[in-house]
């Protein structure tokens, strides 16, 4: 029977799809990750109906389990519904109100559950509070205080209740589209606001009434609170403060030049705790436990010693991650790790792949904003990276240890290090586009650096730290936190001279959505699939990888308050209004920018004729556009008479010009960009309008609007 040769290359896709069958489970995170992605891109906040997807998806999924044309589309469906539905409870189960405007200085009530050190003070967050007058259905879940002139010794205990006077006021917006978004983020820990204060603290009552959530949660944040106590007594500085992040998650007490130096040096995932400290935390515990039970015969040949390690294993990760608090990387490196350990309890084998991809999608269903983040995507492509490399064998990376005819400590030694250099290319490799994506900037010398961070966290600091939870409650754990602390000293001082070294970083443009899309389809097709097909998972790689070359700037930058502004210039640099005035909005920028040099209008001279300032306003020329920035309603008038484009401080009214931004469109709307190329004018906006998300401004008050 002959087929029509439009069919065959449909026909050749079904059967190759057959053959791959057992590899369709791999594709379940992608999809629920769109769904994740689909809800947090919508201009409004889905009805209650829309949690009907999920169960009439599942139903299709079962009824055409047997039709491969029409399951793969069903399953396809389910996924995204699965995450979409799940965004949209989480939602639901995290709401709180958002402060919308700053206040003054004014009275503010709480129960204490978190102090965070910073190197110039002390950050505490309170619940149950009580801020002034605002009415209680407008108060938030969490607030977070930061005082400036206190330290840890200066601040009651966890679980007082206490009072201060602080001014408060919202999180901050997105400084431009696509930019990080803290507004949502502080929504889902239940942040409603932050404030600044100088006052006395002042203990309401040291043992408020507690719900059994929070007293559980209390038990933690002393154990928390004590650990960094121990700390600060014996270290100091940033050594301190690192340490203080290993052993409680705490990593706010980290100078900013610290800070810097480890990302130039690609070793920020040591900053934080992270899914590679859980599992090196599961494996401090299994071994050494199963080799103490094996040296006592009566219960090595009695139980099931193994599966006590299991257990031990199990017990150990968890409480570190509760320890440390449930980020995403922690949350995933803990599920995989407790699965892999029910398998040896289970006496089943566990196959890496469908470990990750069930680690991590239980992790984006439990936590489904985290799959938004930084640390769960470049976590998750790690380590699905690495055992995908793992189940192909790289001929040119895994040559044989015995052809080196060396003796068997040093042909060990070389097959460590192998391993470390394969693992980190892979590594580096897979987390690169994330970083770029998050943080615009790329590690020349990360793979060396963490050549020599990784083995000794693993073999060095962390040993030290699982030593010093043993001891803590004996108050015999100096010894070990100064162990510790030696080796994160030594760390700092690897990622400040790699930092140090020529051309060690590279700053890149911000990368649009759409071409990190490309990249981690790209990635997981070469991951996933087993035949040759996969190699075709290159193209959308190599074209996402190239968006420089395709993508545009943005030529005009506005905060949400339109007095904060930046310009391109033709030779590459930008030009702010009042840039003392907010330096992390110019900051994000410059980075997003690509790191170009950054100056005051004011300081542009007569040679600069593509921008123009005066006492009254600015106007920026560019591709033939006329940008106008008045500085004072006066110079309206002839604005909005001469120019393509008004961005006004205040309401523009009867202003006739093509394009108008004043202030109610950034009241309404928040901060914008514009790109102007040849006769088009592009526009693009933080959000469609106020309220229509809950952690947008105005939710409560303008959600009828």
């Amino acid at each position: 029977m002959r087929v029509n040769p439009l069919l065959q290359p449909f026909l050749w896709l079904g059967a190759t799809l057959q053959k791959e069958q057992q590899r369709w489970v791999l594709w379940v995170p992608l999809g629920i990750a769109c769904g994740i992605g689909l809800y947090f891109a919508l201009p409004f906040e889905p009805g209650m109906a829309a949690l009907g997807l999920t169960p009439l998806a599942a139903l299709a999924t079962y009824l055409l389990r047997y039709k491969t044309g029409l399951f793969i589309p069903a399953l396809t469906l389910l996924t995204v519904a699965l995450g979409f539905n799940a965004s949209q409870i989480d939602t639901r189960l995290n709401y709180t109100p958002m402060l919308n405007r700053e206040s003054g200085v004014q009275s503010v009530t709480g129960n204490l559950i978190y102090t965070e050190v910073m190197p110039e003070g002390v950050r505490l967050t309170l619940k149950d509070v009580v801020i002034g007058r605002i009415a209680p259905e407008n108060t938030p879940t969490k607030i977070r205080i930061k005082m400036g002139n206190k330290g840890l010794a200066d601040v009651p205990p966890p679980g007082s209740r206490i009072s201060l006077w602080a001014q408060t006021g919202p999180f901050s917006e997105p400084v431009s589209p696509d930019a990080n978004d803290f507004r949502r983020q502080s929504y889902f820990r239940q942040l409603g606001g932050l404030g600044w204060s100088y006052s006395k603290i002042t203990l309401v009552d040291a043992s408020p009434p507690l719900s059994w959530r929070d007293q559980f949660n209390l038990t933690f944040e002393k154990a928390r609170s004590t650990l960094a106590h121990h700390v600060y007594a014996r270290l100091s500085g940033d050594v301190a403060a690192m340490t203080v992040a290993r052993l409680n998650g705490e990593q706010t007490g980290i100078s900013k030049p610290v800070i810097e130096a480890m990302r130039i040096a690609g070793l920020a995932h040591l900053l934080s705790t992270s899914g590679f400290h859980v599992t090196i935390m599961g494996i401090l515990i299994y071994y050494p436990l199963r080799a103490m039970l094996a040296l006592i015969p009566w219960v090595a040949l009695r139980f099931p010693i193994k599966k006590w390690a299991a257990g031990g294993a199990i017990l150990s990760t968890t409480l570190y991650t509760l320890l440390v608090g449930s980020q995403a990387a922690t949350l995933r490196s803990l599920l995989m790790s407790c699965i892999a350990m029910l398998a040896i309890i289970g006496d089943r084998r566990s196959n890496a792949m469908r470990l990750v991809t069930l680690s991590a999608t239980l992790a984006m269903l439990l936590a489904p904003d985290a799959a938004l983040g930084p640390s769960f995507q470049m976590s998750f492509a790690a380590v699905f990276c690495l055992i995908a490399s793992h189940e192909r064998t790289l001929g040119w990376l895994a040559s044989s240890d015995h052809a080196l005819q060396l003796p068997g400590p040093i042909r060990g030694f070389f097959h460590h290090m192998k391993s470390i250099i394969t693992t980190s290319l892979i590594a580096t490799a897979a987390t690169t586009p994330f970083a770029i994506y998050h943080f615009q900037t790329f590690s020349f010398y990360g793979f060396i650096a963490n050549m020599a961070a990784i083995p000794m966290t693993s073999f060095w600091v962390m040993p030290a730290i699982l030593m010093a939870y043993l001891t803590a409650p004996f108050n015999m754990d100096g010894w070990f936190i100064d162990v510790a602390g030696s080796g994160i000293a030594l760390t700092i001082k690897i990622a400040t001279t790699v930092a140090a070294w020529p051309y060690s970083i590279l700053y890149l443009p911000a990368m649009p959505w759409v071409a990190l899309m490309l990249i981690i389809l790209g990635g997981l097709w070469l991951c996933n699939w087993q035949h040759k097909w996969r190699w075709a998972g290159l193209l959308p790689v190599i074209v996402g990888a190239a968006y420089p070359l395709y993508t545009h700037q943005p030529d005009v930058m506005v905060a949400a308050g339109p007095k904060v502004w930046a310009v391109r210039l033709d030779d590459g640099r930008l030009a702010a209004s009042n840039l003392d005035k907010d330096n992390f909005v110019y900051e994000q920028w410059q980075l997003r920018a690509g790191n170009p040099s950054l100056l005051d209008v004011t300081a542009l001279g007569d040679d600069t004729p593509q921008m123009r300032c005066d006492a009254i306003g600015c106007v920026y020329t560019k591709a033939g556009h006329r940008v106008a920035l008045p500085t004072i309603p006066a110079a309206l008038l002839e604005d909005c008479r001469n120019s393509d484009i008004v961005i006004a401080t205040v309401k523009a009214t009867d202003c006739h010009a093509p394009y108008v931004l004043d202030d109610p469109t950034f009241w309404r709307h928040g901060s914008a960009s514009l790109y102007l190329t040849g006769k088009t004018v592009r526009i693009e906006r933080n959000r469609t309008r106020r309220a229509v998300r809950p952690w947008s401004p105005g939710w409560r008050q303008d959600k009828d609007e």
